[in-house]
């Protein structure tokens, strides 16, 4: 998986901007605890946090990005490399499935949402050439059967073949919070839309720095883990495009 590697200089770039953005947002809840007499709502903009610092240093990524809409009102960034073309999106583990990429996990559900985008955007990369990769993991043999995805009538009247093929390569990035609320992880996948395996393309944990947190950090974090309420990022079932930013 060497060749679909991001040069190890951007790599580090981007880890240190998830890295980072994940601590703007863990300031702006301190300053929301302090300020606000309730603000447990900014509990789900983490990934906005994060994706803001990535196109904040996208000038020395050469990268474009572009505002997309999941479901009916989360709006993410898509992020493209303008040399290489390689469209990327980050994502939060906690909801990622490797072996199925296209449903998310959800906490306390048997089964997730299934992410019908992911699945129309993996179609990038069908030229690629998979059948001499092996994912690191046990494939479920049933998963086959979930890969028979409800397209909703907005991507049919989407002209897909074009969007697919303005770009070379589609791959995801993961970053994993651990049980301190701390990034304690970064994957790099390459989605495959034939059987719906997010391939490990590298772990870029190393470049992780800077992630520790105080105690008072962690009591500020820790109670949006104990309920049942559920990130809305991870219901992100549909795609909408938006006018692209440099």
């Amino acid at each position: 998986m060497e060749q679909f590697r991001f040069n190890p200089s951007e790599s580090e770039i981007i880890v240190n901007a998830i890295v980072e953005g994940y601590r703007d947002y863990i300031d702006h809840r301190k300053d929301r605890h302090q300020t606000m007499r309730i603000s447990s709502a900014f509990a789900w903009t983490k990934g906005n946090f994060i994706e803001n610092k990535i196109a904040e240093v996208s000038g020395d990524l050469n990268l474009s990005f572009k505002m997309a809409k999941a479901g009916l009102t989360w709006d993410y960034l898509q992020f493209i490399h303008g040399d290489t073309k390689k469209l990327f999106l980050i994502k939060n583990a906690a909801y990622f499935n490797e072996s199925n990429f296209s449903q998310a996990i959800l906490p306390n559900k048997n089964e997730g949402h299934r992410r019908t985008y992911l699945h129309e955007l993996s179609k990038i990369n069908q030229s690629l050439e998979f059948s001499t990769i092996s994912p690191h993991y046990e494939f479920p043999t049933e998963s086959n059967e979930q890969l028979s995805l409800f397209v909703p009538e907005k991507f049919i009247k989407k002209d897909l073949d074009n969007f697919r093929s303005s770009y070379n390569e589609f791959h995801i990035l993961t970053y994993k919070i651990d049980d301190a609320y701390q990034i304690s992880e970064i994957m790099h996948y390459l989605p495959n839309p034939e059987d719906n395996i997010a391939y490990k393309v590298e772990d870029l944990s190393e470049y992780i720095s800077g992630s520790e947190l105080t105690d008072e950090e962690r009591d500020i974090i820790a109670p949006q883990q104990d309920n049942d309420i559920i990130d809305p990022a991870a219901f992100d079932i549909g795609i909408l495009e938006d006018e692209e930013r440099n």
